[in-house]
Parts: structure tokens; sequence; C-alpha cells
């Protein structure tokens, strides 16, 4: 579903619902970009990557309950339970949502590149996301890899992607999406 909304964004939702922003038409500057993130989505849906952050998202607020009864009520038990929840976020959650993100960087390129998209055009929306950015948390307070972070992932697997994409140009996969 394309929604009128000026950030530039999409995401994918239970029930294989993927959702694209119209900003991010102005920071994915060709078809090959575009792919580039509606692979990415579709990569999270294949991943089955909602229904693992439900269910970490579960363990650990089941953790946190059981130790909360354990220590029972006292002076500490709130700072205790406070320092859970930090440590289960910035240790476990954040790192583990990074995780997801990159992996469906991969899935996302190598679909793209499977379906005749130039796979480069995933790096190149990666640097126009960072010249559009206002900025970014460091890496370990955010759910996301850093745009550095995901270029230098992206280019590593070029070499692989690139011969993805020409047997794909050669089996005749020459998308041409038109407005």
């Amino acid at each position: 579903v394309v929604f009128d909304e000026k950030s530039a964004n999409a995401f994918a939702l239970p029930g294989k619902k993927i959702g694209v922003h119209t900003g991010l038409l102005k920071v994915a500057k060709n078809q090959d970009q575009l792919a580039s993130v509606i692979g990415h989505e579709v990569g999270h849906v294949m991943a089955q990557h909602s229904a693992e952050r439900m269910s970490m998202q579960f363990v650990s607020q089941s953790s946190q309950q059981i130790i909360g009864a354990l220590i029972g009520e006292g002076a500490g038990q709130q700072t205790v339970m406070a320092a859970l929840g930090l440590g289960s976020q910035y240790g476990v959650l954040m790192p583990y949502g990074r995780l997801q993100e990159s992996e469906s960087d991969n899935i996302g390129v190598q679909l793209m590149a499977q379906a005749g998209f130039n796979p480069q055009a995933s790096i190149e929306l990666w640097h126009n996301m960072a010249a559009a950015s206002q900025g970014q948390p460091p890496e370990f307070l955010s759910t996301h890899p850093s745009h550095e972070t995901r270029i230098s992932d992206l280019q590593a697997l070029m070499p692989e992607m690139q011969q993805i994409y020409k047997q794909a140009r050669s089996a005749g996969y020459r998308p041409n999406c038109t407005p």
C-alpha cells in the first residue's frame, strides 16, 4: 500500500502487508533504488521478522516478570527492574533488530538482482538516505544499522549480486517500471 506521507519510509507488517510512504520517492531516484526498498520489505516478510519480533518481546517481558516476582517487593526492586528493562532493550532487542534489518537487506538485494534490477542501486539508495537524513543516533542505540554499515555490507555482497544480476538480464529479465 502506498501512503501519502512525506517521510522517506517503508515497512512490513504481519499478514504479508508492505507499506511505502510517498516521501520515499524523493530518495529512491529510480526504479532500481525503489526495488531495493521493496525487496528489503519483502525480505522482512519472507524471513517472518514480525513473528520473531513478537516472540522476542514476549520472552523479554516474561523474563522480567519472573525476575520481578522472584526478587519480590523491596527497596531495590524498581532499580533492578529498570536495569533489566534497559539491558533487555539495548543488549538484546536492538541488536536483534539490527540483525533482522541486515538480513532483509541481504534478501532484498538478491531478490532485486534475480528480477533484473541493478543491485548497485541498493548502495546508491543508502547514500541518498544518508544525505537526506538529519543525522542518526549511534548504531548501538538504534534498531537499524547505520547508513555506513549498510553500505559496507552491501558493497561486500556486490560481486555475487552482480553475477546474479547478469544471469537475470541474460535470461531476459529487464524490468521497465513506468509511472
